[in-house]
C-alpha cells in the first residue's frame, strides 16, 4: 500500500508543478522566438543565395564572353579526321579562267614553230596553229634598260625688284635642295594607308622595286603633308554623308601617348559609298556629335550605345536589329547558364529572329506608307509581348529585354521611312579596315598621328569604295588638283 503524502509534501509537489509549468511557458516563448528567427534567417539566406547565384551567373557570363573574344567559341561537334574540303567539279568557266585580252592590249608577239616530233625526231605534217596569251606586269627592277626613277634638275631664276625692294623667284626655293616628287609620295601613302604596310616594309618595297631609299622621318613628313592636301576633301566627305541617312559605330583604337586609351569612330553614308573616320581619346558623345555636326536632321542608324541615344532629331534614330539578335543568340549559347535557362534564352532568340525575318520580308515589298505603318505597329506589339519579364530570365536577358523596350520607338523606323536599313552592318564593315590596322600596328603613337591617319584613311577608303581599280590614280590626281 503506497505511503500517503503529507500536506507539506503535497504543497511542495504543487509548487514544483507550478514551477515546471512556468518554465514550460518560458521555454515555449523562447522556442517561438527561435523558430521565428530561424524562419527569418532562412528567408534571408534564400534571398542572399538568389542574389549570390545571380552575381555568379553574371560573372560567369562575362568570363565566357571574354573567353570567346580571346579564344573564340569552341565548336560543339568536331569534324571527322578524314573530312576534307573538295572543290566542286562543276562551275562556271569564267570563275576560274581569265578572259582573252583585246587586240589593243597585246604589246608583243612570239612565234613557236616545230618541225620534228619531240619524241622520235620524225618530221611533222598537217600542222595547225594554236593561240595562247600570257599576261604579265613590267618590273623595272628586273630590266636594267628601264629607268627605275627619274630626277628632274630645276634651274630657278631669281631677280631683284627695285619697286618692292625684295627678290622674286620663278619657283618656291624654301625647303631642302633635294625633295621628293608627288608620285613617290602617292605611292608611300597608298602603301601605308591602304595596304597597311609598316614604314620598314614600305622602305623595303621601294628599295626592291625602284632602288629608291627614304627615311622614316621623310615618310612621317609625307603623311603630314598629304593630310593637309586632303583636308578639304575630308570635310567635303563629311558634308556628303550628312546630306542623307548615316551609319555610326566605334571601336577601340589605342593612342600610345594617351596611355593607350583611344577609339576609332566611323560615319558611313547609307545611300552612298563615302565614309569618314575620327580617332579620339574618348568614347564620349562629343565625338559622335563632331561627326554628325550640329544641324544633322537625317536618320542615324546605330547600336544601343548610350552616346547615340539623344544624338539625332526626335523620330530619326534606327536601332540595329543585327545587334539585338546577335546578343540574344550569344545568350542562348552561354555554357554558364543552366539547361533550363539556356533553352528559355534560345526560345527568346528564335522568336526575336522571326520578328527580324518578318521585318526584312516587309522591307522587300514595294513601299506603301499606310501599309508599312500598320506593319510596324503589329511588329511592335509582338516585341512588347516578347519582352515581358520572366522568372527564367538570366540577368543579361533581362537587361536586353529592358533595352529593347527602352528603344521601342527606334525599332521600326526602317519600315515607316523608305530606304532606311534595319541593320548597322555598313558601319561595322567600314570599321574592319581600322580593326585590321590596329592588330598590325597597335594603334598610333600620338594625337597628331591620329589626326593624320583619320584623314588619310577616310580619303583612301572613300576613293576605294568609289573606284577600287583606279584608287592609286585618283589618290594622286586629288593631290595634283589641290596643289594646282
Amino acid at each position: 500500500m503506497p505511503k500517503q503524502l503529507t500536506n507539506d509534501q503535497i504543497k511542495q509537489k504543487l509548487q514544483e508543478g507550478r514551477n515546471y509549468k512556468q518554465l514550460y511557458y518560458d521555454l515555449k516563448v523562447k522556442l517561438d522566438v527561435v523558430v521565428s528567427q530561424n524562419k527569418q534567417l532562412k528567408a534571408e539566406n534564400a534571398q542572399l543565395r538568389q542574389q549570390f547565384m545571380a552575381v555568379i551567373e553574371a560573372q560567369a557570363a562575362r568570363i565566357e564572353e571574354l573567353e570567346v573574344m580571346v579564344f573564340g567559341r569552341k565548336p560543339k561537334h568536331k569534324l571527322p579526321a578524314q573530312t576534307k574540303l573538295r572543290l566542286s567539279s562543276k562551275g562556271v568557266a569564267s570563275s576560274y579562267r581569265r578572259p582573252i585580252p583585246p587586240a589593243s592590249a597585246i604589246t608583243g608577239e612570239e612565234y613557236h614553230g616545230i618541225n620534228e616530233c619531240h619524241r622520235c625526231g620524225h618530221g611533222l605534217t598537217n600542222k595547225v596553229e594554236a593561240i595562247r596569251y600570257e599576261e604579265d606586269i613590267v618590273l623595272s627592277a628586273l630590266d636594267p634598260r628601264i629607268d627605275k626613277t627619274k630626277v628632274t634638275k630645276h634651274t630657278v631664276e631669281t631677280g631683284w625688284c627695285s619697286h618692292c625692294g625684295q627678290y622674286s623667284s620663278a619657283k618656291d626655293l624654301r625647303g631642302q635642295v633635294v625633295t621628293l616628287g608627288p608620285a613617290v609620295k602617292s605611292f608611300i601613302t597608298y602603301c601605308i594607308v591602304q595596304l597597311d604596310l609598316s614604314y620598314s616594309q614600305t622602305q623595303d618595297l621601294l628599295i626592291q622595286l625602284y632602288s629608291f631609299s627614304v627615311s622614316t622621318s621623310e615618310i612621317v613628313n609625307i603623311l603630314d603633308e598629304r593630310r593637309s592636301n586632303y583636308l578639304p576633301f575630308y570635310e567635303q566627305l563629311k558634308n556628303n554623308i550628312r546630306a542623307g541617312p548615316a551609319h555610326l559605330d566605334e571601336t577601340r583604337y589605342p593612342i600610345q601617348s594617351e596611355q593607350r586609351d583611344g577609339y576609332a569612330w566611323t560615319m558611313a553614308s547609307s545611300i552612298g559609298t563615302d565614309v569618314v573616320y575620327l580617332l579620339a581619346d574618348s568614347r564620349g558623345k562629343g565625338q559622335a556629335k563632331s561627326l554628325v555636326g550640329n544641324d544633322y536632321d537625317q536618320v542615324g542608324i546605330t547600336d544601343r550605345y548610350l552616346a547615340y541615344k539623344n544624338l539625332f532629331t526626335s523620330g530619326k534614330h534606327q536601332v540595329c536589329w543585327v545587334h539585338l539578335t546577335r546578343t540574344a543568340r550569344d545568350l542562348s549559347r552561354m555554357e554558364c547558364l543552366s539547361q533550363a535557362k539556356r533553352e528559355h534564352a534560345d526560345r527568346f532568340y528564335q522568336a526575336l529572329s522571326q520578328v527580324y525575318a518578318t521585318l526584312r520580308n516587309f522591307q522587300a515589298e514595294p513601299f506603301n506608307q499606310v501599309k508599312r505603318q500598320g506593319q510596324a505597329e503589329g511588329l511592335l506589339e509582338q516585341v512588347k509581348f516578347l519582352c515581358q519579364p520572366d522568372k527564367f530570365d538570366p540577368k543579361k536577358l533581362s537587361n536586353l529585354k529592358a533595352g529593347i523596350l527602352e528603344y521601342q520607338d527606334c525599332l521600326f523606323l526602317c519600315l515607316t521611312i523608305d530606304g532606311i536599313p534595319a541593320d548597322n552592318n555598313k558601319a561595322e564593315q567600314e570599321l574592319r579596315k581600322l580593326v585590321i590596322k590596329r592588330k598590325k600596328s597597335f594603334g598610333v603613337k600620338t594625337m597628331k598621328g591620329a589626326r593624320t591617319m583619320e584623314v588619310l584613311h577616310s580619303v583612301c577608303q572613300s576613293l576605294y569604295n568609289r573606284d577600287k581599280a583606279n584608287l592609286l590614280k585618283n589618290l594622286h590626281n586629288l593631290v595634283l588638283a589641290t596643289v594646282r
